[in-house]
């Protein structure tokens, strides 16, 4: 049995050993990372370059089927109650795709239309993107129309001069106000006012 004094040397406490000092080095850097990461985010100092969802259309003037010039974007307080227009368009048979930035109308078939003129009847496209008549008094803000359309949503709904509706475009990219003018030669004018939809 070998004499303890005799060893090479006694064992330095694992601090002050080189894999105890590394150990505690990265354990201070993790903390003083996390500390700064926390800071940042409540103290918004990120809001900046969060994420600010889908920009609205712009007010450039649509190319085919524009009747009147859109009025510049206004806004209600956040990018979800951001909206754009009222833009004014014929509304006929080819349809009107509210996707489009500025929504436009179809000149022939088009799978990108949101809606269409089934014969004095405004119908969705695809079907089940939903519209719902606004039967109330004013004029609806986004979350009124995004409320209606969760509760009471149909494909089709005749209309006349005066029919307000709230529509859903495909995959819920936008979510719309479309007002029925008067008649014109080839349909009828609307007015259309769209917002981003929750998957934008």
């Amino acid at each position: 049995m070998s004499d303890p004094q005799n060893r090479s040397g006694l064992r330095a406490p694992f601090w002050e050993s080189m894999v105890g000092m590394l150990t505690a080095i990265a354990g201070l850097v993790t903390a003083i990372v996390g500390v700064a990461a926390f800071v940042y985010q409540v103290g918004g100092f990120g809001a900046a370059n969060g994420q600010q969802g889908a920009a609205a259309p712009s007010a450039a003037p649509s190319s085919a089927g524009t009747v009147g010039a859109p009025t510049t974007p206004t806004q209600a307080g956040s990018e979800q109650s951001t909206s754009a227009g009222p833009y004014e368009l014929l509304f006929n048979n080819n349809g009107v795709d509210l996707d489009a930035d500025p929504p436009s109308v179809a000149t022939g078939p088009d799978p990108s239309i949101d809606i269409y003129d089934g014969g004095n009847s405004v119908q969705s496209y695809p079907v089940w993107s939903g519209l719902v008549k606004w039967d109330r008094s004013g004029t609806p803000q986004r979350q009124d129309c995004v409320s209606l359309l969760n509760s009471f949503a149909t494909t089709d709904s005749k209309y006349i001069k005066g029919s307000r509706y709230c529509v859903r475009t495909r995959g819920d990219l936008h979510v719309a106000f479309v007002e029925f003018v008067e008649p014109m030669s080839g349909g009828w004018k609307i007015r259309v006012t769209v917002w981003p939809g929750t998957a934008s």
